[in-house]
């Protein structure tokens, strides 16, 4: 049922749907407004709820910890799943997300509304909503939640901010580290520029001397310069009258082009029409064609029925004709049975009388039974002498037994058991006899049925695997382990332990990657790849400590196993005598730690066989045998005997068998004469009248006639109704023809007039390029006088000057050259110096008004950063007060300690730097210390971790927040008392939604009538969800309760 939609804050969740997603077929369900309990037993599907919160609201799979690809959420053997939410929209219709996933290609469809839409446009309504996916203090799924105590105190404070604060608390923070940084580079560039003015000052004042020798020259290039000016402003007004002359005679051109289009134009509306024309006819002749196809179909459908009629009449025929074969058939056999009763009286009359065969038979009888006598005493002494090879070979089993037993280290290993764990050897003996009791298969301790191919490779197994699962019995059925310790733990009060075997295969735990991509830093084999088990037992064990992903190495990855660790990207690996474990941080850089163990030799899988007693076994062997072989002649002796009162036994029984066949065989000539006189009766009863046949036959046959002679008249009239809308059709084919030979006309007009425009538009085209060219000559000619005046025209100062000078190129060149070769008997100074020179000076008054201005800009930096830091560090502080208070609050009830600060770091200007800091104490006898992944336990980074969101939770601005399994490591006092505070927090007035996975709860807890708990029940046997209607079961009880 729906949620109280008046409870519901902005972007809380009000329905989840799932079809084919990760473990479900099609689940529906709706969330309460405040604290949502969801629990079940693992493997049923509560991390999958997790999973489609994430997927559904456009988050990553990176966020989850589990598959990479989207396409590995979708249900084995389905190709799509389907997850659509409904986000509360208190001033409207809900929002409704669909996220479509397609297995091939790892691919989604999005809905938005019931629209299309894209994943940016779902991760911009999501953001407008307040949900951060990706932000551990309001999204924590199971496999993050140690990377919440792994998170540094600058990740928690921009988690913490994004998650509860204003959005100008983070965002005052993200200004002030940029400031921070800004502010660095003004101080910089400020100290850096002024350096350089200095510096430049000093260099200009050693270039005065040359500059002014290099002025004296330039005087005498400036009469060239002049010249080189007015010689480009004469060149281009040449140029300038030839484009004028071109373009006038382009635009007589465009008048006769002009002309003839216009001449064009009455020819292409007479062409238009015909094509009208032409597709009016068209249509008419598709409307014809399809009446002649019509009416064609009518009358090929009274032709069909004719076929049928005639397909009666020759149905009828042979009908008859099968009806006399079948009366002639009858007789045949009749006077077939008559001949066969006539032979068997002539061979009873040849054949001895019965009275003379009994004699001969009791006679073959006596002889039979003395030969059976002797048989019989020949078969009793070889049951004797089987019998005693019998015992022989029990006796010998026993002894390959016995053996087995020696060379079976799994019982070598058992003896070991009963020494250390008398419980564990009492269980295996009471499982070996009574195997029967279980549906499925019961598997003794893992200790007893690994077998490690090379004994040197035992200490690395052992050092995996603890004891207590070594000593484990592994369970491949649910229901037979829970049999099984009722029987050993309750009634025989044996302390042992029992596990429950993976439902998947070994073809689900295979190595992420093959041995041989890890060859060249040493690795061998991986430690599922040095024991065999049997499968249920492989199954467990990689499922619970992964040994198909744990690599054993040699010397060599000894000797390189720093570079093991930072390049394979492994969490566990093994080198002769070392364990390496490797940690890596998902958050900041994502550090690399690792720690090493010895490991020690092998205790158990490495026991050896007791020679002296498999020796004193295989003497016991050997003489069995040599009493088999003995018996075995003598009943070869026996069975050549038999064989020959067998042999004598079988001829006397031929001769009686002969006898008795000519007894049987007059008995059975008997009773086939009764049995043929009987049939020959019957036949003559069932004989068929065939005059009466014929007459029925011949009535069937006239009235069929009728049928056809009226389907032949109506057929008739279809064929002329045919031939009439085909006439019409030829001659609307007739017009069709005439049309086209109109419009083929029409086109070829227009072709010739076409080809007198084609002329005269490429004598235009060709004009026009000329044009074109001419006028880019005249521009770039322009341009270039342009560039040596530097302005758009002559100055009135220049165009003076100009009339000193000569009006012609050829003149212009002479002078220009003239007076260049005068300028260059005067000393050249160098012109890089000179321009070195006023460069610098200019990059002097530049660079003196920069150094003014940085200084302003950063005086005014300060005071920004200064106005920002108040604001931002007041609102924090009063942030951070808020959750201490609660955070203090909900640890003090719990009766320890904690508290949250703000931690600035070394230099309080450096905002990156600064971090929420969390400080714990569970112990009365300790000092507060901050909340790391390595000091305290895993309950207590658990129980930490929930407080602090608990802490978040009144003050959050977030649609809704999810925890998922955050109770696994707490001990069931520490469980008790967080789930009353998650309680008391979540379910008051004007919280946000709150979602609280666990597998379990504890008994006797306290409940508040606004919390939701939602059990999942997920199995093969389940009601489909679409049945599932709760209003249909309680009207159902009603009736029942009612009776």
């Amino acid at each position: 049922m729906a949620s109280n939609s008046e409870d519901l804050v902005e972007g809380a969740i009000v329905r989840i749907k799932l079809e084919d997603f990760v473990t479900y077929d099609s689940c529906e369900f709706y969330p309460g407004p405040h604290l949502n309990v969801i629990m079940g037993p693992n493997g049923t599907g509560k991390s999958t709820i997790v999973c489609a919160m994430c997927l559904g609201l456009a988050g990553s799979t990176n966020l989850l910890g589990r598959a990479k690809e989207v396409g590995e959420f979708v249900k084995h053997g389905c190709n799509k799943a389907v997850v659509e939410i409904e986000l509360h929209n208190t001033s409207g219709k809900n929002y409704t997300i669909r996220r479509e996933i397609h297995k091939q290609g790892n691919r989604s469809n999005w809905e938005l509304n019931g629209h299309h839409s894209t994943m940016n446009e779902v991760k911009k309504l999501v953001g407008e909503l307040n949900i951060q996916i990706g932000n551990l203090c309001q999204f924590l799924p199971q496999d993050k939640v140690v990377e919440f105590a792994n998170m540094s105190n600058i990740e928690l404070l921009d988690n913490t901010e994004q998650a509860i604060g204003q959005p100008s608390l983070y965002e005052n923070h993200c200004r002030l580290k940029d400031y921070r940084h800004e502010e660095k580079q003004l101080q910089h560039n400020h100290k850096e520029k002024k350096q350089t003015l200095e510096k430049l000052v000093q260099q200009n004042e050693r270039l005065e001397t040359e500059v002014e020798r290099y002025n004296t020259r330039q005087q005498l290039l400036e009469r060239v310069e002049i010249l080189e000016k007015k010689r480009a402003w004469v060149e281009y007004d040449n140029k300038r009258v030839e484009y004028i002359t071109q373009k006038n005679r382009k635009e007589e051109l465009t008048k006769l082009v002009r002309d003839a289009r216009r001449q064009n134009s009455p020819l292409q509306a007479k062409l238009d029409a015909a094509q009208r024309d032409l597709q009016q006819v068209d249509v008419k002749m598709k409307e014809i064609t399809n009446e002649v196809r019509q009416a064609a179909n009518n009358a090929n459908r009274k032709h069909d029925r004719l076929a049928e009629l005639n397909s009666e009449v020759q149905e009828a025929v042979d009908d008859l004709k099968d009806k006399k074969n079948q009366e002639q058939k009858r007789r045949n056999k009749v006077q077939g049975w008559k001949q066969i009763i006539e032979g068997l009286r002539k061979e009873l009359e040849e054949m001895e009388p019965a009275d003379d065969l009994q004699p001969k038979i009791d006679e073959n009888h006596l002889a039979r039974l003395e030969v059976s006598k002797e048989v019989q005493k020949i078969d009793k002494e070889s049951i004797k002498i089987r019998s005693e090879r019998e015992t022989y070979k029990r006796d010998m089993k026993e002894c390959e037994k016995r053996l087995k037993r020696l060379n079976d280290q799994r019982n070598q290993r058992l003896n070991t058991l009963r020494n250390k764990y008398r419980d564990t050897y009492n269980a295996v003996e009471w499982l070996r006899n009574n195997p029967n009791k279980f549906k499925r298969t019961i598997h003794e301790p893992i200790a007893l049925v690994i077998n490690v191919l090379d004994t040197q490779h035992a200490r690395y197994i052992e050092h995996c695997i603890p004891m207590n699962d070594m000593i484990a019995f592994v369970c491949e059925d649910a229901d037979d382990m829970e049999l099984f310790l009722r029987e050993v733990r309750d009634k025989q009060r044996l302390r042992v332990n029992a596990v429950k075997a993976p439902t998947q295969g070994m073809a689900n735990y295979r190595s992420q990657r093959n041995i041989s991509q890890l060859n060249p830093w040493g690795f061998t084999d991986y430690l599922s790849d040095l024991f065999d088990a049997p499968e249920a037992v492989k199954a467990y064990l990689c499922k619970q400590y992964r040994l198909q992903d744990v690599p054993l190495g040699t010397q060599h990855t000894e000797r390189n196993k720093e570079k093991a660790i930072k390049e394979c990207q492994l969490r566990r690996f093994y080198t002769p005598g070392q364990c390496y474990n490797i940690r890596q941080s998902r958050y900041g850089n994502k550090n690399t730690s690792s720690t090493n163990t010895a490991v020690g030799e092998a205790r158990l899988l490495n026991i050896t066989v007791d020679l002296t007693a498999k020796r004193e076994v295989e003497g016991q062997i050997q003489d069995l045998e040599q009493l088999i072989r003995e018996g075995e002649a003598r009943y070869g002796d026996l069975s050549n005997e038999r064989k020959g009162c067998q042999a004598r036994l079988n001829q006397l029984t031929e001769i009686k068998q002969g006898l008795l066949a000519q007894r049987d065989r007059r008995r059975l000539n008997m009773q086939q004469i009764d049995a043929k006189t009987k049939a020959i009766k019957r036949s003559e009863t069932e004989a068929m009248d065939i005059k009466a046949e014929e007459e029925q036959c011949s009535k069937k046959i006239r009235s069929l006639n009728a049928k056809k002679i009226k389907l032949i008249n109506e057929f008739k009239k279809l064929v002329a109704d045919c031939v009439v809308k085909t006439k019409d059709k030829v001659r609307l084919s007739l017009q069709y023809s005439y049309a086209v030979q109109r419009k083929t006309k029409l086109e070829n007009d227009i072709r010739d007039m076409s080809q007198k425009l084609i002329a005269l538009e490429s004598e235009f085209k060709n004009l026009q390029t000329l044009v074109r060219e001419v006028k880019e000559t005249a521009k770039r000619l322009m341009q270039v006088a342009r560039e040596k005046t530097g302005s758009d025209e002559p100055s009135n100062t220049l165009k003076e000057a100009f009339k000193s000078y000569p009006n012609t190129i050829e003149e212009m060149d002479v002078m220009i050259h003239s007076e260049r070769a005068r300028a260059e008997c005067y000393f050249e100074t160098d012109q890089s110096v000179v321009e070195e020179y006023e460069n610098r000076k200019e990059e002097i008054d530049k660079l003196s008004k920069e150094v003014e201005t940085e200084a302003v800009r950063l005086d005014n930096h300060m005071q920004e950063i200064q106005a920002v830091r108040t604001e931002w560090l007041t609102a924090l502080q009063k942030l951070i007060d808020e959750i201490n208070a609660n955070f203090s609050k909900f640890f003090s009830a719990m009766g320890c300690a904690g508290e949250v600060d703000l931690h600035k770091g070394e230099n309080e200007d450096d905002y990156d730097k600064y971090g929420i800091r969390i400080r714990v104490k569970f112990r009365k006898t300790e000092a507060l210390r901050e909340l790391t992944s390595h000091y305290q336990s895993g309950g207590e980074r658990s129980v930490s971790t929930i407080l602090y969101l608990m802490a978040l939770q009144e003050l959050n601005r977030c649609p809704f927040r999810v925890v998922d399994e955050i109770n696994q490591g707490m001990d069931p006092s520490n469980e008790r008392r967080v789930f009353d505070l998650v309680v008391k927090t979540a379910c008051k007035e004007n919280t946000s939604q709150y979602f609280l996975i666990t597998p379990k709860l504890l008994p006797n807890l306290s409940y508040g009538p606004k919390m939701k708990i939602m059990c999942i029940f997920n199995g093969h046997w389940m009601l489909p969800h679409p049945k599932w209607v709760m209003k249909g079961f309680l009207r159902r009880r009603k009736r029942i309760d009612a009776l």
